[in-house]
């Protein structure tokens, strides 16, 4: 009966923060042209929180080696996270280092999990969001010395975007759960 009670809750919090991402992606692809240090801050929350969420519900995970994965992955993000806040200044080129680390890594993680996930449980969405997070390391890294921070924040934007519809899509199956139990 407790775990009915939390259900609801959750799914809300899942919910607000899939809205929260949506909105912050369309900023980004909306305002490209901040300053790097501002860019480089948002990046840096944003790596920061993503690793932080990862590495809390790591132990959720089917296996030890999938907790273990999404661990290492959380904790990178963390960490690369904190780099980006503490120093703003890096600049451009370390943002994309940081940002191709961060894409690779976390598509590479998604696809492995949404391999585990069966599709209606929004393994597809799972799996499509690692597509686009490789996707998205890949395109930053074939550019990497050209890219800048306009082109970081677009396609930063893009993934918050689409983790937010991620989160939207796994909200709204635990809800139809939660209510059909």
């Amino acid at each position: 009966m407790q775990a009915k009670s939390i259900l609801p809750k959750a799914t809300r919090v899942v919910i607000g923060l899939g809205v929260f991402l949506i909105v912050v992606g369309i900023l980004s692809i909306y305002a490209p042209r901040q300053s790097g240090a501002t860019i480089g801050v948002l990046v840096g929350i944003y790596l920061f929180l993503a690793g932080f969420f990862r590495v809390s519900f790591a132990w959720l995970a089917p296996s030890w080696g999938s907790a273990g994965l999404r661990f290492l992955a959380g904790a990178l993000a963390v960490v690369a996270g904190i780099i980006m806040i503490s120093s703003p200044s890096t600049g451009p080129r370390a943002l994309a280092i940081v940002a191709i680390i961060y894409f690779i890594g976390d598509g590479l993680g998604q696809i492995l999990f949404a391999m585990r996930l069966p599709p209606a449980s929004g393994g597809m969405w799972v799996m499509l969001s690692g597509i686009v997070s490789l996707v998205l390391g890949i395109f930053i890294w074939r550019q990497w010395p050209l890219s800048g921070e306009q082109a970081v924040a677009i396609l930063v934007g893009i993934k918050l975007i689409l983790d937010g519809a991620v989160l939207l899509a796994l909200g709204a199956g635990a809800r139809s759960i939660a209510k059909s139990s």
